[in-house]
């Protein structure tokens, strides 16, 4: 859906497979004074066999053995690089079945036995997942127990988002900041003087944005600093009205200003609720939420994804961090 700018009020003063063919925004008031998951792999069931030899209702016909050979190459590629098949669509394997053989695979028939083929695959011993699957960006290290929170609906946990954070800060370089997912909860409970440390190597004012991750209890939201316009914007997938969280942001940005003497940005900031985002209608988005919003604000782009892109979207995530590079 479109994004609309909210009103604001002061704050104070893979490669193929080896085979071959034969708003409505809520303003903060008085922000402050200017005077001063699931463990293990997916189920997959017992579904039966895969029926590749029956004619279907549109009499397509039935995948031959070389065909079969070919979707288990495809399958063990994909394992290879992702650790799982959990980011893998059956519409994957299909359109990398027309590529190489040339014909059409998406029929009901075809498209089915495809994905009675990916269920065996993953119940042979060791096709699950990849327990040993690592990915290493920078100082992350990403377990298939980090990614598997990817998969349905698990939680998000910091080393994912983290990660992912990290991956949107390199597709806009020099432009973007994002805050460690920890920061906010040290910033609440010691104040700047527990987080003063955290930019020391960061010019926060030299960035034209700065993503904040929230994590309070079991609930992620997110605020998004505006630098050159000095607005804060907050974020909730649940349309949570947290007044204290931008305070808090607000006082750091003034104690920051101060300490690195930058007068210019230690008033003037101001802030609203953003209620007209894209909303979750379950317990678990909200991470996967907060994500999209980092990608869509530091890209400039209008958010454009609903709850109905949500198994997509966690799919295209967790590839994103197995490439160690956002699909732009």
């Amino acid at each position: 859906m479109g994004e609309k700018a909210p009103s604001p009020m002061a704050l104070g003063g893979g490669g193929a497979a080896p085979c071959s063919p034969p708003e409505a925004a809520i303003l903060i008031s008085n922000v402050c004074s200017m005077g001063g998951g699931t463990e293990g792999p997916p189920p997959t069931g017992t579904p039966p066999p895969p029926q590749i030899r029956g004619a279907g209702p549109q009499n397509s016909p039935p995948l031959r053995e070389e065909h079969v050979s070919c979707v288990q190459s495809i399958l063990d590629e994909f394992l290879q690089a992702y650790g799982s098949l959990i980011p893998v669509s059956a519409d994957e394997v299909v359109e990398k079945l027309e590529d190489i053989f040339q014909q059409e695979f998406s029929t009901p028939q075809r498209r089915g036995s495809v994905q009675q083929l990916m269920q065996s695959y993953q119940r042979l011993p060791g096709n699950a997942l990849l327990r040993g699957f690592r990915v290493s960006y920078k100082r992350h290290v990403l377990t298939m127990d980090d990614l598997q929170t990817l998969y349905g609906p698990n939680w998000l946990n910091d080393q994912v988002m983290n990660m992912y954070g990290d991956l949107v800060m390199d597709a806009v370089p020099d432009k973007v900041h994002f805050f460690n997912s920890f920061f906010y909860d040290k910033l609440r409970t010691r104040g700047y003087e527990g987080v003063q440390r955290w930019t020391k190597n960061v010019d926060i004012f030299g960035k034209q944005l700065l993503l904040i991750p929230i994590h309070l209890e079991v609930h992620w939201s997110l605020v998004a600093v505006d630098v050159g316009r000095r607005r804060i914007t907050y974020f909730d997938s649940q349309r949570t009205l947290n007044r204290r969280c931008p305070k808090h942001i607000c006082r750091y940005l003034q104690a920051e200003a101060e300490r690195r003497q930058r007068p210019d940005f230690s008033r003037g900031w101001r802030g609203a609720f953003k209620m007209n985002v894209a909303r979750q209608n379950n317990d678990s988005d909200c991470g996967a939420f907060v994500l999209q919003y980092c990608k869509f604000l530091a890209l400039g782009r209008p958010f454009s994804f609903t709850q109905q892109d949500m198994p997509q979207l966690r799919r295209l995530m967790y590839k994103e961090l197995c490439h160690c590079k956002l699909a732009l």
